[in-house]
């Protein structure tokens, strides 16, 4: 927890200030559904998932795309499964491939949960919720090199998570067909 504590300390306080703002955003758009006729309960809840789905993005990219303290210049690595292989097998402790591997594949459980829950569509919404989630993270990827933030551009964080975007549609569609008569 105190590993996780220093590494976003920095980040904290501002997802804190810019949560108002969101929410803020977000009770504009509420207002403008109901003023279009949108049922009340109908628009509430699109606003929720709105809110959070914006949260999400701003909480994605605030950790990924800080500069990293003490740490300058880019980074490439561009060969699949090349990090992941040597993070599973080449590390001193078991928890090192659990935070490093898990919190890529869970850092895009949300967006790819909500992105599904807001789709209007119901066809194929896990192939679309993957494909943005994958688009989502080639970008950040590709700005982390171009920020010179002191963070390595890798493919295999596009893969876990891409695979983290996957798994959050999945859930979403779950959620999504076990309420339906809610969304």
């Amino acid at each position: 927890m105190e590993q996780l504590w220093r590494a976003f300390s920095g980040v904290i306080p501002l997802f804190l200030l810019i949560i108002p703002i969101v929410i803020i955003i977000g009770w504009f758009f509420y207002r403008r559904a109901l003023k279009k006729g949108t049922e009340q309960k109908a628009a509430l809840l699109f606003s929720v998932l709105y809110i959070l789905f914006a949260l999400s993005i701003i909480g994605v990219m605030m950790v990924t795309l800080m500069p990293r303290p003490f740490m300058e210049g880019r980074a490439l690595q561009m060969v699949p499964f090349g990090s992941i292989l040597d993070v599973l097998f080449n590390s001193v402790h078991y928890t090192v491939p659990i935070r490093l591997l898990g919190f890529n594949i869970i850092l895009f459980i949300p967006f790819g949960i909500l992105l599904a829950l807001i789709l209007k569509s119901t066809s194929k919404v896990i192939l679309k919720t993957t494909l943005l989630g994958m688009a989502f993270s080639i970008t950040i990827e590709i700005l982390q090199f171009l920020l010179n933030s002191g963070r390595t551009s890798n493919i295999d964080d596009v893969i876990l998570n891409t695979s983290g975007a996957f798994i959050g549609a999945v859930i979403g569609c779950i959620i999504r067909n076990k309420s339906k008569n809610f969304l």
